[in-house]
């Protein structure tokens, strides 16, 4: 709007404004009324306290009478009042309807007055009307604007502080002390039942959209952290039996491979889970969008020495690893199940479908590669954890 066109009403709104006088107090009492009566976050007291309001208010009436009557232009006040308000936590819908209320009440009060004998001709406040709503979409807009630009900043700010405390969370170095401050920032339980997932992404790209909304509607909270080449998250159950619910969700939302820890307690050991999700991430197959660590003694032993562990898996696997890809592959999964069958080549061969002699021709080639005995317990359990070692390590890192 030019200042022409408000020049063009400024005689009819000094008269107006003239008229009002000493009214300013009264007219800003009424829309601070309607405020606190109408809109429940203010009543409530969580935004300011209802003098702060009045006092905002009489500043924002008599700046709209500077407007209209051409004496400003400068909308700093509306700036401050959508910075302050999105600083607070005004919902931007509260913010507009608090906004539209002082017009309405302000407008209400002109026409009164305007009517007051003798009566300001109609056509001058027809016009004054139209620059009045000018001046309403003017400030408006700005204020919105204002609004939004300083909710965008402080959006990104929390996500920078709280990307920094689930990276501290999950730091090896951090103290139970830290661990406390830092679960109480991101309302997290110190005590509880905890997984990590760690998803494959590149670019900066999300590469499980909207997790913790999908993750919140199964009562389960999370807090999250994108780095380079991985979004982490540690995930509250509170109840281990979440876990295939939480899978569920994970699946059906990545859009690459995730690996997940296997539920931990208390939230101080998130670091070792870390650990844990990184190496299924690393080892993942491919088999399904989504892999859990499996818990058990042994896999958790590899895990916490990886490079010991596979030194030591390569002396005792021996000629096995020199074998063609394929042939050692299928080796080392019938030494699997024949482990996991209890020794049986019949329940061996019913796993794998073939012929229990096939299983023990196949046991004894296992025998020829390694030069380790399936008669001797010491030897088959050095296999058995050299198994391990060979499933849950990355593939690449044998080569």
């Amino acid at each position: 709007m030019t200042a022409e066109i408000i020049e063009s009403t400024s005689r009819t709104a000094e008269e107006v404004i003239r008229r009002i006088g000493g009214g300013v107090p009264a007219l800003a009492d009424r829309i601070t009324g309607r405020i606190f009566a109408e809109i429940p976050i203010y009543a409530s007291g969580a935004i300011a306290t209802r003098e702060a309001v009045l006092q905002s208010v009489v500043s924002n009436v008599e700046d709209a009478f500077d407007r209209l009557s051409g004496q400003k232009f400068d909308l700093a006040a509306a700036v401050k009042t959508g910075r302050v308000r999105a600083q607070q936590g005004l919902p931007l819908a509260d913010l507009l309807t608090s906004f539209r209320m002082g017009y309405d009440e302000t407008w209400g009060a002109i026409i009164r007055a305007a009517r007051a004998a003798p009566a300001i001709p109609a056509d001058d406040i027809v016009d004054l009307s139209h620059n009045w709503f000018h001046l309403h979409n003017l400030v408006g807009d700005t204020l919105i604007h204002a609004y939004r630009e300083e909710a965008q900043h402080l959006l990104l700010t929390r996500e920078r502080e709280r990307a920094a405390l689930v990276n501290v969370l999950l730091s090896t170095d951090v103290g139970l002390a830290t661990v406390v401050e830092v679960a109480d920032k991101l309302r997290l339980p110190v005590e509880g039942v905890f997984v990590v997932v760690a998803a494959a992404t590149g670019l900066g790209k999300d590469p499980i959209p909207r997790v913790d909304s999908n993750l919140a509607a199964i009562d389960v909270g999370s807090v999250w952290h994108l780095t380079q080449d991985a979004l982490v998250g540690v995930l509250s159950l509170e109840k281990a039996t979440r876990m295939g619910p939480v899978l569920e969700v994970l699946g059906r939302h990545a859009s690459g491979p995730v690996g997940v820890s296997p539920v931990f307690a208390p939230l101080r050991r998130a670091a070792w889970a870390l650990g844990l999700a990184q190496l299924v991430l690393r080892r993942h197959s491919g088999a399904a969008a989504v892999e859990q660590f499996k818990d058990n003694p042994m896999n958790v032993l590899v895990a916490s020495a990886p490079d010991a562990a596979q030194e030591t898996s390569r002396t005792i696997l021996g000629g096995l690893l020199r074998l063609p890809a394929e042939r050692r592959d299928l080796l080392l999964e019938t030494f699997t199940a024949w482990i996991e069958s209890g020794g049986s080549a019949q329940a061996t061969g019913e796993l794998l479908t073939c012929h229990p002699n096939t299983v023990r021709h196949r046991l004894r080639r296992i025998e020829l590669a390694t030069g380790k005995h399936l008669t001797h317990p010491g030897e088959i359990a050095e296999l058995v954890a050299a198994c391990h070692a060979w499933t849950q390590l990355p593939p690449q890192s044998w080569e």
